[in-house]
């Protein structure tokens, strides 16, 4: 039988969404170069919420956890599965995107460390 890719994951996204954004920056301006987004989004759900996190393709090293986070065990599992991916962990702060609190960052490697100890990882 077949492994599923997440085996080894805390936890798994439920939706996995690849996306490509891409327009002018002022309707005034035609043809003049704007934005351009090339990104993949997961979803994630646990007690019937969900939570999305987000990596631009063009950023290899980097995950963004969308939206305001709730420090609780859908938070902390999800950043588990993207610390797996990604070096640099942001999530939304007051001033934008900012990197995850070293205390938090502490407390998932030490859940992930213990997670893979466990599963041979």
């Amino acid at each position: 039988m077949a492994a599923h890719p997440y085996d080894l994951d805390v936890i798994a996204p439920v939706a996995i969404h690849h996306l490509v954004e891409f327009g002018d920056p002022d309707p005034n301006l035609p043809g003049q170069f704007g934005y351009w987004y090339n990104y993949i989004d997961y979803d994630f759900s646990a007690d019937g919420r969900v939570l999305s996190a987000r990596h631009y393709l063009d950023e290899p090293r980097r995950a963004i956890l969308l939206g305001k986070p709730v420090e609780d065990e859908l938070t902390l599992l999800v950043l588990q599965f993207l610390l797996m991916r990604y070096d640099t962990l942001e999530w939304l702060g007051s001033e934008g995107y900012v990197p995850v609190p070293k205390w938090v960052m502490k407390e998932v490697r030490d859940r992930l460390d213990l997670h893979l100890s466990r599963v041979g990882g």
